[in-house]
């Protein structure tokens, strides 16, 4: 069983509490209350790096994830805690499986979350690992060039992405990359912003990383680093797929994102409290949903991880008025690009 780090007023230590689990039944983990009551909603990405803890619970510790796929059902009410029970797939030679069921209580207990995470004999324990090639990382400017993300935000950044990562400035450090504003053709115009325009289309670049892990918390959290690269993974993911994104015009807050998938595989070793590059673009948006792949990248240009998300998008009905906050738990609808977990609409 793993012991919990004592809780301190850290940021970062708060930050690793709102992915911790504590035991409460065999194969199954209970979160704690570390989202703030004003909130509508769970932030998507604290639940995927919470059932991701949740299965590493249930494995060797020899053996590291290299890939989850999870599903949004319903969005996490934050008043309540989040039951998390793992299923026991598979324990074979090199591959351990597990499916994670995420639960929160109600008028019925009702699911909101499922994971499948698989989780692989590290290097040192494979006798022949094989070959080794990836794509390479573009130059980016030094992380320290650039400015902190909450105090000059790009121009297509949403309001609401804005507010989270001022909530977690004292934990973690991001920071987009600053880009020539690039018409399609001719030499760059206006000021910079976060989006640079490639052959396959606009790119959103941010830098990340945990501000300083507490000394021995890898050693109490299992997976520790890879959940919580998965938490960064969802702060700025969605915005990509966004019109405004594409455009690099001003994002005044209307309209409306939820995730409906999240899926991550992880290539080779990472540390969270180390600068990560996270390469952002959205091949597709068609019939309201947006497809984002992401790559990221340690500073030295080593492919870590991949993600692809799907996420729905819906843009204001007024131009330029912001929708209001709608509360738990009657409507199933969120908050403007909250990254939190909703119920899709059925036709």
């Amino acid at each position: 069983m793993t012991t919990a780090l004592p809780r301190s007023g850290s940021p970062v230590q708060r930050l690793i509490d709102s992915i911790a689990l504590d035991p409460a039944a065999p194969d199954a983990f209970r979160s704690r209350p570390a989202v703030p009551l004003d909130a509508s909603a769970v932030f998507g990405g604290q639940i995927v790096a919470q059932a991701l803890s949740a299965a590493a619970r249930t494995v060797p510790r020899e053996r590291e994830p290299h890939s989850l796929h999870g599903y949004f059902l319903y969005r996490g009410d934050p008043a309540a805690p989040i039951t998390y029970r793992v299923e026991r797939l598979r324990d074979g030679h090199s591959f351990t499986v597990r499916r994670v069921v995420a639960v929160q209580p109600g008028r019925a207990e009702q699911e909101i979350f499922h994971l499948t995470a698989s989780f692989k004999s590290t290097p040192r324990t494979v006798s022949r690992p094989g070959a080794n090639h990836q794509d390479p990382m573009e130059s980016a400017p030094a992380p320290h060039r650039l400015p902190l993300a909450v105090d000059e935000p790009p121009a297509h950044v949403h309001p609401g992405v804005v507010r989270r990562l001022s909530e977690v400035r004292d934990a973690i450090d991001l920071r987009y990359v600053r880009e020539p504003s690039t018409p399609p053709s001719g030499p760059p115009s206006g000021p910079p912003s976060g989006v640079r325009t490639s052959g396959s289309g606009p790119v959103t670049r941010v830098w990340f990383r945990v501000r300083e892990l507490p000394p021995g918390a890898a050693a109490h959290e299992p997976a520790l680093h890879h959940c919580l690269v998965a938490y960064l993974s969802d702060l700025t993911l969605l915005d990509s797929g966004s019109p405004c994104h594409r455009t690099g015009s001003p994002n005044d807050g209307s309209g409306s994102a939820v995730s409906l998938d999240h899926a991550m595989w992880f290539h080779r070793p990472l540390s969270a409290d180390e600068w990560l590059l996270y390469e952002q673009r959205s091949p597709s948006f068609a019939d309201g949903r947006a497809l984002i792949h992401a790559r990221i990248y340690q500073a030295d240009g080593t492919l870590v991880a991949s993600v692809v998300q799907e996420g729905a998008i819906r843009l204001g009905r007024t131009p330029g008025a912001v929708q209001q906050a709608v509360p738990l738990p009657d409507d199933p609808e969120i908050d403007p690009f909250s990254w939190a977990v909703a119920k899709p609409e059925t036709d």
